[in-house]
């Protein structure tokens, strides 16, 4: 089972490799929206990644309440938990 850093890392792999975001600029309390400037479709582009390398599913009515990084992390390490991954 991964930890909730080891899942953090991946997360910031994502975006660096998905939008080119930095992975020092990824800490738990970054707004997506207001510091880092992303749109639904970058959300969209995350998500996919996600949901890939990670084998789960987030639902669409999640995405809508997500806004910081800490949230990506912590609602994933708890799918993944409950998947038991």
């Amino acid at each position: 089972m991964k930890s909730r850093e080891e899942v953090a890392a991946a997360v910031k792999e994502i975006f660096h490799k998905t939008l080119k975001v930095e992975p020092q600029r990824l800490d738990f309390g970054v707004n997506l929206k207001d510091d880092l400037k992303l749109d639904s479709l970058d959300m969209i582009e995350v998500v996919y990644e996600v949901e890939e390398q990670f084998d789960v599913q987030i639902p669409e009515e999640r995405l809508k309440e997500i806004t910081t990084f800490g949230q990506i992390v912590d609602g994933l390490h708890a799918a993944l938990q409950s998947k038991g991954a």
